[in-house]
Parts: C-alpha cells; structure tokens; sequence
C-alpha cells in the first residue's frame, strides 16, 4: 500500500534526503514543510498516513507539532531527533508513535513510518472502542432510570419494566435508549 507522508524539516537537504528514502520505499510525498506552523497546515489539508518531524523545525518545533496531532488524532507522527538528545525522546514518549535518531539508515526511516503507522491505527481502534463502551454504558444507565421510573410509579416488577421498555422500542421501532429518554423526560416533566 503506497503510504501518503508529510515531511517537515528545516532543512532542505533533509527534506530532499526523507523524500529519496520514501520513494524507495513507495511513500508518496503529499507535502513538504519549512517550519512546524507550515507543517500542521500541510497535515490538516492533505490528511496523510504519517508525517516526519524535524525536532529543531522553526515557528513550531517538531515536539510542539507531534503533540498537536496526537491530540487531535489527525495523523501518527515521527520525530526525529538529533543525538545528544535525550530529554526530548523522554518527554515526546507520549506525542509521538516512534522515533528516528540522526544519523538515520533509510530501512530505519521505512521501520520507523510502519511502525507509527501500526500504533496509530491500533491507537484510533482502541478510541473507537472505548466511544462505544461508553455510549453502550450511557444507554444502559439510561434504561435503570427509566425502569426505576416505571416501577415506582406503576408498580411494574424489574423485569417487567424492562420488557415494556423492550416491547416499545420494538414496536416504535427506535432504541431501548431512546424510549428511556422518553420516559425520563416525561417523568422529569411531570407527566
């Protein structure tokens, strides 16, 4: 699958170097960026698969970028980084998918992109995961209140309440949820 990258350094030689080594790999290059304020623009109108940071970028340093796009989840991003520099990979460990330290091999660009790009779609899954277990736990909140209703105020058993919240959306042909708002609503209304 042919890869869309964004590269950003403010260097050009390096930029040109990144570019060869995508090619080789069959990465298309979709922008290229001097400057971390540049390189956002670029990520947020092209929506690549993985974007290349330069830690030293001028306006916004790559750090600032990566965290960025972590946080809005827009792409996965590797930095990379200059030797000598420990203390930025210890505190980019959790804004960005994976690293690159200079001087760089070009099988160590390509494991670095595939890499980020496995953690990141592994990342959005888990995300996407985690939004469904909280609207199912919303739901099913929701559905306690309204048989709690029901059975306080006409007497119904748990099960029977359940089942005429059930029966409804059944035959409304809507969601348990949403006849659970119904009845909380009501009851919030004083209906």
């Amino acid at each position: 699958m042919q890869r869309r990258i964004v590269l950003a350094s403010g260097d050009q030689r390096e930029l040109e170097q990144l570019k060869h080594v995508g090619l080789r790999y069959g990465y298309r290059t979709v922008a290229e960026a001097l400057n971390g304020m540049a390189a956002l623009k670029a990520v947020r109108t092209t929506m690549p698969d993985v974007v290349l940071l330069d830690d030293r970028l001028p306006v916004l340093d790559g750090m600032q970028v990566a965290k960025i796009l972590t946080e809005e989840n827009i792409a996965p991003a590797v930095l990379i980084v200059s030797q000598g520099n420990n203390s930025l990979v210890e505190r980019a460990k959790d804004v960005t998918s994976a690293f690159l330290l200079r001087p760089y091999m070009d099988d160590q660009v390509y494991a670095a992109v595939e890499v980020a790009v496995s953690a990141h779609k592994r990342y959005s899954q888990l995300q996407q995961q985690l939004s469904e277990l909280q609207e199912t736990l919303k739901s099913r909140k929701l559905v306690e209140k309204a048989k709690g209703i029901l059975m306080k105020q006409r007497g119904m058993s748990e099960e029977i309440a359940y089942k005429a919240i059930q029966h409804t959306a059944m035959k409304k042909r809507t969601t348990m949820k949403s006849v659970a708002e119904s009845i909380i609503t009501a009851h919030e209304m004083g209906v």
